[in-house]
């Protein structure tokens, strides 16, 4: 994928293409040399020593120069120390110099140690040390040169290496198919830029290939191009030239592909890829428009992208996995890809090895992804069955989308399913932050909680009971920093049979210290704690209803406290009690031990049909009695008769009651918070 906004392929096209171009032309020269010496050479019987021809040798001349031209236009030129011919067509030519010259009149100049060529077979060779040298710092050298196979293949004898413009290159081995227009380079091909050239580029193979009239580049066996910082390596590389074969238009590597793409701009950020095979598009002008990497069941396509150190997060490399890819290009640069096929986004921390550096993972049926000018990942969507999870949390729904650089994940379904260390959520709509461990669910939420502590329930009726806390709202919100949970809308919170219902609550976690406040019609409903001997409270379940409820469990042991205000009403079996605000004292286990009701308070014994009047009310549950305090208090008994008294003491277990009218008890029976007003 790299290759797909530079010409590293086309550079060394055209390298091969002039390179071998010049000495196809060259064994043409010794054709026609030939040729022309046939015609010219008379009769004769003279042999040169040492030499053993097919037929007999007719020396023709030493010091030779021949030059064959089209009307006043040199096409080539060849001289040599000597040449002879013999009768079966040969003809031989000893320190050969050749000069070509191309449509504009430059020159390249050839030469070898010796060279021949056979009329009739069209076999030519040209060797010892054949060395090229030309404009644009054209050049190669070589053993030997053999035309073959009736003139159809040039093949070189020995390993071969050239230069061309800013570009130097290597094989063992050379041939030419004339027939077909085929020129091939094998056996360990190097193609370099050189050291001083604007524009590092480099090409490794095994095999090269060039189809002229194809238009086509081929590249086989342990294939790596390299342009500036961009690199493709496969087993085989096919580039599709334009009709000028000067540039690619489409590129495909095959088999265990793998590279790099260098982003341009001042941050340097490297996209790395791998798959099975990878396919490169093209415009006109050169640039990339989109590019196919595909994947096998054993080595599935990916494409990574870094992000850089950052002061809330570490350096990271955000992995694009799936068994199909597809990149688009903008200018250039790559702007989206869609994976597909079991496609995976795996964030990893590069200093760490193997599961240990996974950070999160996210999972789906299909993605799309978006880069930043700069090649950063920004943003990823997900759908179909899609699978969350990192170090806090795992999430599943039917789509994600997920701010890369924000950290943040939004997830829709139905449900969305979210679990954490605090229960578990389901929901239509979550977000979730995990630089705060912010979790937020929309549209009609329901929540699990193993332990009440887990959202700040602890102290209230729901830290009693058996089972997990279940709550249902509209809304919820969980945040680790600072710690604190949020429900509201229509909010149902139950453990067993106990019961809390409004239409806010809050609970916070500031040094240790914990607060939940609930706001809005809310209605409690619990079961007191069974007694020392196991036996169930005898008058059932208390239900209290307010405006709100505060609990407040401080950093010290012993000193939490709940408190309902606004309306208060605490009904248990047939009685209850009613006040502007009601406190309950709790002890170290979180179990209610007092009850006080403060202004207005009214107690109502259905059961007895008593009631009383004060300015507030002390219920012991452990002696189950009330004391109500006034100025003065009025009991109100069955048989119509009306009380007044500094201080009622109402027995709730049988339903009697003494007025006092002392304005204070006595020590051990003063009420908590006494000393404050009226409210």
């Amino acid at each position: 994928m790299a290759v797909s906004k530079h010409r590293p392929v086309a550079r060394a096209r055209r390298v091969l293409l002039v390179v071998m171009g010049l000495l196809l032309a060259a064994i043409v020269g010794l054709y026609l040399f030939g040729r022309a010496g046939q015609q010219e050479i008379p009769g004769g019987t003279d042999t040169t020593p040492g030499e053993t021809p097919q037929g007999e040798i007719t020396l023709v001349g030493e010091d030779f120069e021949f030059t064959h031209s089209e009307g006043e236009k040199p096409i080539f030129r060849i001289r040599g120390r000597s040449v002879r011919a013999d009768r079966s067509g040969t003809v031989y030519l000893e320190g050969v110099g050749l000069t070509l010259y191309d449509g504009q009149g430059a020159g390249y100049e050839i030469s070898g140690t010796s060279a021949s060529f056979n009329r009739e077979t069209r076999q030519a060779d040209l060797d010892g040390e054949v060395e090229l040298r030309g404009p644009d710092n054209a050049s190669l050298t070589t053993a030997g040169l053999d035309l073959a196979q009736r003139g159809r293949m040039l093949e070189s004898t020995g390993p071969v290496r050239f230069t061309y413009l800013q570009l130097t290159g290597r094989a063992d081995r050379m041939r030419i198919d004339r027939e077909r227009d085929v020129y091939i380079l094998a056996g360990n091909v190097e193609v370099d830029s050189l050291p001083d050239a604007e524009v590092r580029a480099s090409l490794r193979a095994k095999r090269v290939v060039f189809e002229r009239n194809g238009h086509l580049l081929r590249a086989e066996g342990d294939v790596v191009i390299e342009r500036d910082g961009d690199r493709i390596e496969a087993a085989l590389v096919n580039a599709f030239m334009d009709d000028a074969n000067e540039s690619f238009l489409f590129l495909r590597a095959r088999w265990s592909v793998s590279g790099r793409m260098q982003v341009p701009g001042d941050g340097g950020r490297v996209i790395r890829f791998r798959g099975r095979s990878l396919a490169v598009l093209r415009d006109v002008a050169g640039l990339p428009q989109t590019a196919e990497l595909e994947g096998a069941p054993t080595l599935p396509a990916a494409l990574e992208s870094p992000s850089p150190a950052t002061a809330d997060r570490p350096a990271t490399v955000q992995r694009i996995v799936a068994g199909y890819i597809l990149a688009d290009f903008a200018n250039g640069t790559i702007a989206s890809v869609r994976a597909f096929n079991q496609p995976q986004l795996v964030e990893v921390d590069p200093s760490l090895e193997g599961e240990a550096g996974e950070l999160r993972r996210l999972e789906g049926g299909r993605m799309l992804a978006g880069f930043a000018a700069d090649g950063e990942l920004v943003r990823l969507t997900a759908d179909e069955q899609v699978r969350f999870r990192d170090s806090e949390v795992t999430a599943s729904g039917d789509r994600a989308v997920y701010d890369v650089p924000a950290d943040k994940a939004e997830f829709f379904g139905q449900p969305v399913r979210l679990n954490g260390e605090r229960g578990e959520l389901l929901a239509p709509k979550v977000s979730y932050e995990r630089a705060i461990g912010l979790v937020f669910a929309q549209e009609g939420v329901r929540a699990l909680a193993e332990q009440a502590d887990d959202v700040g329930f602890g102290g209230t009726p729901l830290s009693e009971g058996d089972g997990p806390v279940r709550i249902e709202s509209k809304e919820a919100l969980w945040r680790d920093t600072p710690r604190s949970a949020l429900f509201r809308g229509d909010v149902r919170a139950w453990r067993g049979e106990n019961l809390l219902l409004a239409q806010s609550v809050r609970a916070d976690e500031v040094e240790g210290a914990e607060k939940l406040v609930a706001t809005g019609s809310v209605r409690t409903v619990w079961i007191p704690a069974p007694a020392d001997d196991g036996e169930a409270a005898a008058d059932g379940p208390v239900e209290v209803t307010a405006n709100t409820l505060t609990y407040q469990r401080a950093a010290s042991p012993g000193d939490d406290r709940m408190v309902y205000e606004g309306r208060v009403r605490a009904e248990q079996a047939e009685r209850d009690l009613s006040c502007r605000r009601l406190e309950i004292e709790l002890t170290e286990d979180g179990e209610a031990e007092s009850l006080t009701c403060i202004g207005d308070a009214v107690l109502n014994d259905r059961r007895a049909g008593n009631s009383a009047r004060g300015r507030r009310a002390l219920y012991d549950l452990t002696s189950r009695t009330v004391t109500m305090l006034g100025e003065p208090v009025t009991l109100n008994k069955n048989d119509g008769a009306q009380v007044q008294g500094a201080r009622v003491v109402y027995d709730l277990a049988t339903g009697t009651a003494r007025v006092l009218s002392e304005p204070r008890p006595a020590a051990a029976e003063t009420p908590a918070g006494d000393g404050e007003g009226s409210g």
